[in-house]
């Protein structure tokens, strides 16, 4: 009868603490791309349990070539205990054992741990998550989701770029956190808000519900309970943030219904949303012409359609060579 791999069997091998023919069959076991996720859920649930664990790559890397490399011996079918060293980073070696033989899975650790949904310049695209609540991903946009436990164990995601979230409330009020590689994450139970993360900073805009916006003031962590219809704007060095109130929040997500609602919006700020939503580098070289203000709302699906209507409604004029465009007055 064959053994099965069972999660305290892994949790053991993961502590160093199993036989020579347990490795083997834990070996063979994690080559089949079917085990391979349950493998890497289950290391991250040890991982979790065991916060004094240290990992070193480099060394557990190095001493597994160097295992790979011997020969075997003429001892074939005999089963021999290895000693288990009392090194922390001997418990790595058993994980990278494995990973250098499921074909760098832990190189792709990051891919088989996490759902990653991209957009690419010009696209916005809707997610259901697997708790029932809504994503809209704005151009050139990135969000992360975990592959398990997702709805019971966690509600974290992480975004780099824009979106928009229509949060479901569950029954046990779990926290659904979007988190940023920056300087702010928002907390939220149910709610509807949208959130930009890009190079030049971050905001959150609430629409509906309450959200809990925790940020970092210099040294010190912060946090900023938002009402409907606030708009926090994060800059990139951890300064104060800035408040104010909206009378139509909705028109910062109008994007997700190919809309551009501007209010006074300068020239050179209309130059950032081309850069980060379409790759596009909109050159003014007047100054006084960069801080011309537009206000209206523009209905686009595509960057030209945008630019268009833009120079159009300003009686501008532009010329474009490849991705550059330069946007002058005209002549008189």
């Amino acid at each position: 009868m064959k053994t099965q791999v069972t999660k305290e069997l892994l949790f053991n091998y993961f502590a160093g603490r199993t036989t020579t023919f347990q490795k083997q069959l834990i070996d063979e076991w994690a080559k089949d791309p079917v085990n391979r996720e349950q493998f890497f859920s289950w290391l991250e649930l040890w991982e979790s349990q065991n916060p004094q664990y240290v990992a070193d790559v480099q060394t557990a890397m190095k001493r597994h070539q160097q295992r790979m490399a011997r020969k075997p011996e003429s001892n074939e079918g005999t089963e021999i205990e290895m000693p288990v060293p009392q090194h922390r980073w001997y418990r790595w070696i058993a994980v990278a054992s494995v990973a250098l033989l499921v074909m760098g899975g832990w190189m792709y650790r990051d891919t088989l741990l996490n759902e990653t949904y991209t957009t690419a310049y010009g696209q916005t695209r809707r997610l259901m998550l697997a708790d029932g609540s809504e994503v809209t991903l704005n151009a050139n946009s990135r969000l992360k989701v975990p592959r398990f436990g997702f709805g019971s164990q966690t509600r974290d995601v992480e975004l780099s770029g824009e979106a928009t979230f229509s949060v479901t409330h569950t029954v046990d009020n779990q926290r659904f956190v979007v988190k940023t590689a920056r300087n702010f994450e928002v907390v939220v139970l149910g709610t509807e808000f949208s959130v930009y993360n890009r190079e030049r900073g971050g905001r959150v805009v609430l629409n509906k519900g309450k959200v809990q916006l925790r940020y970092q003031e210099g040294p010190s962590p912060r946090q900023l309970t938002m009402k409907p219809g606030d708009l926090v704007t994060l800059n990139r060095r951890n300064g104060p943030v800035q408040l104010r109130k909206l009378h139509q929040p909705e028109n910062l997500s109008a994007w997700r219904e190919n809309r551009f609602v501007f209010e006074e919006t300068t020239l050179e700020e209309i130059t950032h949303l081309f850069r980060e939503n379409y790759g596009l580098e909109l050159e003014i070289t007047d100054p006084a012409l960069a801080q011309w203000t537009v206000s209206g709302s523009f209905t686009a699906h595509n960057a030209e359609e945008l630019l268009e209507s833009l120079m159009e409604g300003s009686a501008l004029t532009y010329q474009r060579t490849g991705n550059q465009i330069v946007i002058t007055e005209p002549a008189n």
